[in-house]
């Protein structure tokens, strides 16, 4: 006897559909079905004409929690992912305090039950070596080095530093997470922005692409451990990216949808709200970035959901803060990217549930619906159409940059461990996140 069976639908892999059904026992994947297959359970569900995927990876979000919860907490953001059909988020450090000792992550850690609809994975910060062991001993799903563009308590400021934290990143089994910039080509440039007058693209212009090429070549140049290349946006990116894995690093990397999606126009059109570190770039990169998502040489899409409120963001250019969120159109926008053949639907689980599950040492629990793994999987109708919209935004910002965008394809019922925490747009049942660890 399984405790639910999913019957009729296709099941969504890295190498395409296959006509299957799905049998959960204990919050886990008991079985595969063959059409017609029989068995018995408690519960059976028909999902002729929907596809089942693996719940959604998102490695690389900013849910506020603790000391900034006024723009999104553990709370909010999850229920904002469960709506989106993302079932396991990769908590970034940047919050008040900064995740930079284990005692500090195990705090963050106590904050997820009981208020989290999804699962959590946490990641640490270094800025000098010495810390890393004790993050990795508090559970660290990885350990993230800022080069530039960030606060100065975060900084991680010469190559003395960088190569110790990579050592004791690899000496823990965990992989670096670079947020690559160099602050030398961001100073000249952005005064030079700041005396060319009103125009809001000043503000993109203060951080052009030799600023993430030169902090992404700083990084590759490292030796040993493994190392993720954060918000990759450019073509001078890729061109490292693919010479350093020619050169054998063990090196991955994730782009965003908004590079995938917007240029650097969108800033004119929304004003500050657009306004995200790196920027949104120019048409050519844009391009670049999809054919090196379609090829590989970008391993995975995240979000950097990054939610601030209204009144922070509307402030003036230089002033207001990076970023917006992307948690919950994460699976819709990348839905319509497979209705228009952008990708395929093996490409959509490669870099939306396997990778960053492998990378970031959740594989194979998390990120497939093999025999074994968690039961977290979404629903998807790949015939609805809807249209993205601010009303229906669970993040405490209250709207997206995507708003107005058609979608064909939605997620209509998420499940975390078997359990469904979402149906046709509404969150059921209560929280049961989890905090987990690599392995």
């Amino acid at each position: 006897m399984f405790d639910r069976l999913i019957l009729g639908g296709r099941i969504a892999t890295v190498t395409g559909l296959v006509e299957a059904g799905l049998a959960l026992r204990d919050g886990r994947v008991a079985a595969w079905l063959a059409p017609g297959e029989a068995a018995d359970a408690a519960e059976v569900i028909r999902a002729e004409g929907l596809v089942l995927l693996p719940g959604l990876v998102d490695a690389h979000v900013h849910f506020r929690d603790p000391g900034l919860t006024h723009k999104e907490d553990f709370s909010s953001g999850s229920a904002a992912a469960a709506l989106g059909g993302v079932t396991t988020a990769l908590v970034m450090p940047t919050d008040v305090p900064a995740t930079l000792t284990g005692d500090e992550l195990r705090a963050k850690a106590a904050l997820v039950p009981g208020r989290s609809w999804i699962d959590i994975g946490l990641q640490g910060a270094a800025v000098a070596p010495g810390e890393v062991a004790g993050l990795a001993a508090a559970g660290a799903v990885s350990i993230e080095v800022f080069l530039g563009d960030i606060a100065p308590h975060l900084k991680l400021r010469d190559d003395a530093a960088l190569a110790g934290i990579l050592a004791e990143t690899a000496a823990a089994g965990l992989t670096l997470g670079v947020s690559p910039a160099d602050d030398a080509v961001i100073g000249p440039a952005e005064a030079a922005a700041r005396r060319s007058g009103g125009d809001p693209l000043a503000f993109y212009r203060s951080r052009p692409p030799e600023s993430e090429a030169r902090g992404t070549a700083r990084a590759v140049a490292m030796d040993g451990g493994a190392l993720h290349l954060r918000q990759i946006s450019c073509r001078d990116s890729l061109a490292l990216l693919r010479a350093a894995r020619l050169a054998g690093r063990d090196v991955t990397a994730e782009t965003t949808p908004h590079y995938l999606l917007l240029e650097e126009e969108e800033i004119r059109r929304q004003g500050p709200f657009a306004k995200i570190l790196p920027p949104l770039r120019q048409a050519a990169d844009r391009v670049a970035l999809w054919q090196a998502v379609r090829e590989g040489s970008l391993d995975m899409v995240a979000t950097d959901h990054a939610p601030h409120t209204e009144a922070e963001k509307m402030a003036d250019i230089w002033t207001a803060p990076g970023g917006f969120p992307g948690v919950q159109t994460l699976l819709p926008l990348m839905l319509q990217a497979v209705t228009e053949g952008a990708i395929g639907w093996g490409d959509l689980v490669r870099l939306c549930c396997a990778a960053p599950a492998r990378r970031f040492g959740l594989a194979p629990r998390k990120g497939s619906l093999s025999v074994g793994a968690d039961a977290d999987l979404v629903l998807v109708d790949p015939a609805r159409a809807g249209e993205i919209r601010d009303a229906d935004q669970a993040s405490r910002a209250g709207r997206t940059p995507f708003a107005g965008r058609a979608i064909t394809g939605w997620p209509v019922a998420t499940f975390l461990r078997g359990a469904c925490i979402m149906r046709d747009g509404h969150l059921q049942g209560r929280p049961l996140g989890q905090v987990l660890a690599p392995g």
